[in-house]
């Protein structure tokens, strides 16, 4: 398990990785180098209402992400309030790393692996004695990407966007990480470029990905692809047959339909309604 002060982690925030800090009250803020350090730096005392202000994408009572520019430059950015979750929640981060420093090891991981993902430039975490109350994460913003649940809604009879997907999948595996929850929506297309993003649940191996967790991932992709095509009216009855979408993300992937199958029966088919056909 990955704690605060596993070595990867040590490492990517040390100063000898080129990484600056600042401490302002209980908050730790940390910017990786690039060429976009000192501008950010420069937002630690204000990190709140830079995000909090910024142009909103997403807004839950516990988070918000948004778009924001500093110095004419524009970054995304995540702030989640974990003082407004349970004692519980905050408690299991005593010893784990916030989400925004799991973000950013995870991200390191996949870039050194040549797998696309957003840029990691600063995090940050505030804490109350030791427990977890407020989590940021800063990233480079994609121009001009799209949620691929955004895209197969609008290609639904197109099914090479799955099979990309399950090839992508198969290589962030294939590098010891299961994303944890690859629903359509946490892969994004630009241009023609897939990429992932979106990486809190994220798990890195020393060793090759159990099988069980390759196949929740398989599970999470076939059962948001399925329920996005099932809401087009413009779906071909061809695409409507969840047979035949398993076997093509199973051939893609390259793995054996049979093996990921009866656990997507018995686990996704509990938590989603289907209009597929299973002939």
């Amino acid at each position: 398990m990955y704690t605060r002060w596993s070595p990867e982690l040590t490492r990517l925030l040390h100063p000898s990785n080129g990484t600056k800090s600042i401490r302002k009250g209980n908050l730790e803020y940390y910017v990786l180098p690039s060429r976009v350090q000192d501008c950010l730096l420069s937002i630690a005392s204000d990190i709140d209402n830079v995000i909090e202000k910024g142009c909103i994408q997403k807004y839950e009572d516990n988070s918000t992400a948004s778009l924001f520019s500093v110095q004419e430059e524009t970054f995304f950015g995540k702030h989640v309030r974990f003082h407004q979750k349970s004692f519980d929640r905050r408690l299991r981060y005593f010893i784990q790393p916030s989400r925004s420093f799991w973000t950013a090891v995870v991200a390191n991981r996949m870039q050194n692996a040549d797998i696309p993902t957003p840029c990691v430039y600063a995090v940050a975490e505030r804490r109350s004695c030791h427990l977890l109350s407020d989590s940021y994460v800063i990233t480079e913003a994609l121009d001009n990407a799209l949620m691929l649940h955004t895209v197969v809604s609008r290609s639904p009879n197109n099914i090479e966007y799955l099979k990309k997907a399950s090839r992508l999948l198969r290589l962030l595996h294939n590098a010891g990480i299961t994303h944890g929850d690859a629903k359509l929506a946490n892969f994004y297309v630009q241009d023609e470029t897939m990429g992932f993003w979106d990486l809190d649940s994220a798990l890195i191996f020393s060793g090759p990905v159990p099988t069980k967790y390759v196949i929740r991932d398989i599970g999470r992709l076939l059962s948001s692809y399925i329920v996005t095509v099932d809401e087009c009216p413009e779906s071909d009855p061809e695409f409507m047959n969840t047979k035949k979408i398993s076997e093509a993300l199973a051939n893609a992937y390259g793995i054996d339909v049979q093996v990921f199958l009866p656990f997507y029966n018995s686990y996704w088919l509990k938590k989603i309604k289907l209009q597929h056909d299973f002939g």
